[in-house]
């Protein structure tokens, strides 16, 4: 039997999970479906089962501000947080990968994208939302995408006003020598072993939590906090996995396999944390409210 309340507190710790990423997590995950407000007291709750004291809540709270990702609200002697604008458009695009079933194309498709005129501070902010889209360097000064989201690389480019500095090429090689070379570059360049053993340490890590769920009943807290360490760690690979075609992914590929624990696992998770959430969490209007229509669509 896993003792659930050790495995939560050691997995925020073997995993090195700070309390500033896993803040942003719960934004993203939690309150983005629930009101887009809550109060830090609450915030400070919902982390503590995970070891995160309060004083490094209202530390990284502080600094998320500071760096344009939440903002602050005071009513009274209360402090109120949500997403900024930027912050929430970049949630957007990531929950696309993030909350999606595992379905790649058949055949790749590549878009490559040059940074003709970006400046140096420009750059760093396209490089973090590039990166959340599935693009990686594929040589030095270009940025490559086997299957990407169109409507997002546009966005993201309108947002970040770079229309007249970036030039965008759609891509496919020419002949079987170049599609073995190519999927030889993207293996060692893109470290996609490393990637699967990544994948394999999440499964090994959360399948036992499927598994015994039946056996057990976890209690709503305990579901939330499984539910934010579940996510984190997905969201984590899922910057190092460029979503290449079926075509190009190894015969041992575990990915799919990640996926589906994922789905399952949430799906257990999310009614009884929804309950942990509205009946618990607040902010300046009282407890959060239901979820949204987007929560139901998760991985469906």
């Amino acid at each position: 039997m896993i003792a659930i309340d050790q495995f939560i507190q050691q997995r925020a710790h073997d995993a090195n999970i700070s309390c500033r990423t896993i803040i942003i997590t719960i934004f993203g995950d939690v309150v983005s479906q629930h009101g887009g407000w809550i109060w830090l007291g609450s915030l400070i709750d919902a982390l503590k089962p995970l070891g995160y004291s309060e004083r490094l809540v209202r530390t990284s709270v502080f600094r998320l501000v500071k760096e344009d990702w939440i903002k602050v609200d005071k009513i009274g002697r209360r402090s109120y947080y949500r997403l900024t604008d930027s912050a929430l458009s970049h949630h957007k695009n990531a929950a696309k990968r993030i909350y999606s079933e595992d379905s790649r194309l058949s055949k790749n498709n590549w878009v490559i994208l040059l940074p003709a005129f970006v400046d140096e501070v420009k750059s760093v902010v396209l490089k973090r939302q590039l990166n959340w889209l599935g693009f990686s360097s594929l040589t030095s000064g270009t940025y490559a995408h086997p299957n990407c989201d169109m409507d997002s690389l546009m966005q993201t480019i309108e947002e970040l006003d770079l229309k007249d500095s970036v030039i965008l090429f759609s891509s496919k090689t020419n002949d079987q020598f170049s599609s073995k070379t190519l999927k030889n570059l993207v293996y060692q360049k893109w470290e996609i072993e490393s990637l699967i053993g990544r994948y394999q340490i999440f499964i090994d890590t959360y399948r036992p939590i499927l598994t015994e769920s039946d056996d057990r009943g976890f209690t709503d807290a305990q579901c939330l906090s499984l539910r934010l360490l579940l996510i984190h760690e997905y969201r984590r690979i899922l910057l190092s996995d460029h979503e290449l075609a079926e075509d190009m992914l190894p015969q041992h590929w575990n990915g799919h396999q990640a996926n589906q624990l994922v789905e399952s696992l949430y799906e257990l998770l999310r009614v009884p944390s929804i309950r942990f959430i509205t009946s618990n969490l607040q902010s300046n209007e009282g407890y959060l409210p239901q979820p949204s229509v987007e929560n139901t669509q998760r991985f469906k």
